[in-house]
């Protein structure tokens, strides 16, 4: 008779929730959760840690330090980037060197030709004024005589002129080789030192990266890493919590017909004290998904709906996760 009486009230217990819960469908008021916003502190690459700033739960301020870590290979690439930067710069300045020297050559060479030529020159000049004053002598003693320059001393000097200019032609081309050629190669290895220099900036802007700061005023979560372990790239090594939530998670039935859509005005309002504010829904959730355990009307009853994600002031009293009500038709 116990058991008949049980199963009885079981029954009446089971089809009154099943009522409350199929008449809450249509409510226009939803339970929801204030979400936390954080995010989580992760690197690309391989590191390892070398410093912790914080603890879990300890409260912290935009900027402040949170963790300090090492990268070996952002380490091993920049000393072979900065050891070969050092060769290059290195080979460029021997290459002016080298550069110096030969046009420092061809000026020895020019002027030492150009002295001898200048030498010829000057003499075949002298012989010429010579035989100039003789014949000038003998114009003033009236002799009938006349000495007439030397025909191959003149053809000599033209020679000897034309010899001049063309050298000077040719050590002004060798002088504009030499300069052609080791500009290409220093232009070359300037472009490589100029490539390198902005590689080994990026690393640098990286390897300032290895220290993470605050982005927000907000409580440390969980640390997931201790000093000195080598962590795989993209592991989460703590987490950063907002003080000031933003971001209100909510769902609505997968059979209440209220239409929602992002910049709906809501309003929400606390469970436990009278304290109500406005909200803009900001996403509506595109599939139906089951409701967390936290948002069920009854444990054990399973419910789906759709997600809703609102956004509130930050200047809101609501704590991270603390239970609201969302009023979808005030």
């Amino acid at each position: 008779m116990k058991k008949y009486i049980f199963f009885i009230v079981w029954l009446i217990l089971a089809a009154g929730l099943a009522f409350v819960a199929f008449s809450s469908e249509d409510s226009a008021a939803i339970l929801a959760e204030v979400e936390p916003r954080s995010y989580a502190v992760s690197f690309e690459k391989n590191v390892r840690i070398k410093e912790l700033y914080v603890v879990p739960g300890e409260q912290i301020l935009k900027g402040d330090p949170l963790i300090r870590v090492e990268r070996p290979d952002l380490l091993i690439e920049k000393e072979n980037k900065q050891n070969k930067l050092t060769l290059l710069k290195a080979n460029l300045n021997k290459r002016e060197l080298q550069k110096e020297n030969k046009l420092y050559l061809n000026d020895l060479e020019y002027d030492l030709k150009i002295k001898q030529l200048e030498n010829k020159i000057q003499e075949i000049k002298a012989s010429l004024d010579q035989q100039q004053r003789i014949q000038e002598d003998f114009k003033k003693l009236d002799w009938q005589k006349q000495v007439t320059p030397d025909s191959m001393l003149l053809s000599k000097l033209q020679l000897l002129e034309g010899e001049k200019k063309l050298l000077n032609r040719e050590y002004q081309l060798k002088r504009k080789e030499i300069n052609s050629n080791y500009a290409l190669e220093e232009a070359n290895a300037s472009a490589e030192i100029d490539l390198l220099e902005k590689e080994i900036q990026l690393l640098e802007t990286e390897e300032m990266e290895l220290t993470q700061y605050a982005r927000v005023n907000g409580t440390i979560g969980s640390i997931h890493v201790e000093t000195d372990q080598l962590v795989p790239a993209y592991t989460n090594l703590l987490s950063v919590y907002e003080n000031n939530p933003t971001i209100i998670r909510a769902f609505t039935n997968e059979h209440n017909e209220i239409e929602l859509e992002s910049g709906s005005v809501v309003y929400i309002e606390s469970t436990n004290r009278q304290y109500r504010i406005k909200g803009t829904v900001i996403e509506v959730g595109s599939r139906i998904i089951q409701y967390p355990e936290r948002l069920r009307t009854f444990d054990q009853m399973p419910s789906w709906g759709r997600e809703i994600f609102i956004e509130i002031p930050e200047e809101s009293k609501f704590l991270n996760g603390e239970k609201v009500f969302v009023i979808l038709q005030p």
